[in-house]
């Protein structure tokens, strides 16, 4: 490896016999920061970690075994598939259905192995009454009311009416909202969502040992007030945060092997279509890298190399896609380079794709390794 290389990536070269070409580093240690830094918000609310979508990219069991070693116990997943993926691996953890369910054998499946479901309308409910019919035991679960999301979720005055015709066959554990705006720390809909769950609180006083969670990440950081018994947090723990004022500490870090580099003479096609053409003699990379393992086509950015840019250059195609590298010597066939991280910060590359850090970290493919770094 060159000694440009070695600053972008130093891994003794471990990964060479495993023919790896794509890495994503997750930093352990930050990971672990940024849960304690929730839990530094509000000492008497419990920190949940949402890992849906594998745990937004990073690998979820073992996500999930990092955050439990750490004192995290409840969990929070989209799917059934997901939930019963987690379930094998951790016997005790709580496990949380986001999604609900949307027939009996999967809701059965998800009693049997001590899930709780997360009710979140009336469909969803008819399904609960009918098992509970079936097996005439109450069924835990968590309830979402809708406060202004309008996506999932019962509004309040909807639950209101047909509470007392199914709390006989519920064990309610949790309530749940989900504020729209909590990024944004001044947006007014913080206060009248906050003030509208208060007000559902009200109406669930007959219930006890039930827990109140309104607060994903940032959430946590509007106040105390908004925090109540749990917070869900999500992209926070993983480095992904979409506030410019609650930072938390950098995760993720994606890397790539050059496979072959190419002096191209002026006036030359790069890639599908030929979008770009050199304007001048270039030297032209081939990464291994394509919108399969998950760099987005549409991606408009660059490398930085000893602090000079190489930008990507033609259309990026399903496992490959080039780099400029013209103005930054040295440089050969299996070094090692920076996609995002330390360089190019994931929001900056996030930015030049024109969507948010969440999509970047979950849509990076399998053919990609996932390295937990404990020594960063």
């Amino acid at each position: 490896m060159t000694n440009t290389s070695q600053k972008i990536f130093n891994n003794k070269m471990e990964y060479k016999k495993e023919n790896i070409n794509s890495i994503l580093t997750i930093n352990v240690a930050n990971l672990i920061k940024n849960y304690n830094k929730l839990k530094s918000t509000n000492s008497k609310a419990e920190v949940a970690a949402c890992v849906k979508a594998d745990a937004y990219g990073l690998g979820c069991i073992k996500i999930c075994k990092i955050l439990l070693e750490n004192g995290c116990n409840s969990f929070f997943v989209a799917t059934s598939e997901e939930a019963l993926s987690l379930r094998k691996k951790f016997k005790n953890i709580n496990i949380f259905l986001l999604n609900g369910v949307n027939d009996q054998n999967t809701c059965l499946k998800m009693i049997k192995e001590n899930i709780f479901i997360v009710i979140n309308n009336v469909d969803q409910l008819n399904i609960i009454k009918k098992v509970f019919i079936l097996n005439k035991k109450k069924i835990k679960c968590a309830i979402h009311i809708d406060i202004g999301m309008n996506r999932l979720g019962f509004s309040f005055e909807q639950f209101k009416e047909i509470y007392d015709g199914i709390k006989n066959y519920l064990n309610i554990k949790l309530v749940m909202s989900h504020l729209t705006s909590s990024e944004i720390k001044n947006s007014s809909h913080n206060l009248k969502q906050l003030n509208r769950f208060k007000k559902v609180i009200d109406n669930f006083f007959f219930l006890k040992s039930i827990k109140y969670s309104l607060s994903n990440s940032n959430g946590a950081f509007l106040g105390k007030k908004y925090c109540f018994n749990m917070i869900r947090a999500g992209g926070f723990l993983f480095g992904l945060d979409l506030s410019s004022e609650n930072k938390g500490n950098p995760v993720l870090s994606l890397k790539t092997k050059i496979i072959q580099i190419n002096s191209i003479s002026a006036g030359n096609g790069i890639g599908y279509g030929s979008n770009f053409i050199t304007k001048k003699k270039s030297v032209i990379a081939t990464l291994a890298i394509g919108y399969a393992d998950g760099l987005p086509r549409n991606y408009k950015g660059y490398i930085l190399l000893n602090n000079k840019k190489a930008p990507f250059v033609g259309n990026i195609s399903m496992d490959l896609s080039c780099i400029d590298i013209t103005a930054v010597p040295n440089l050969k066939v299996n070094d090692w380079v920076e996609i995002f991280g330390n360089n190019v910060s994931i929001f900056d590359f996030a930015k030049y794709s024109k969507t948010i850090t969440y999509e970047i970290s979950s849509k990076i493919g399998n053919r990609v390794k996932r390295v937990y770094n404990y020594n960063i």
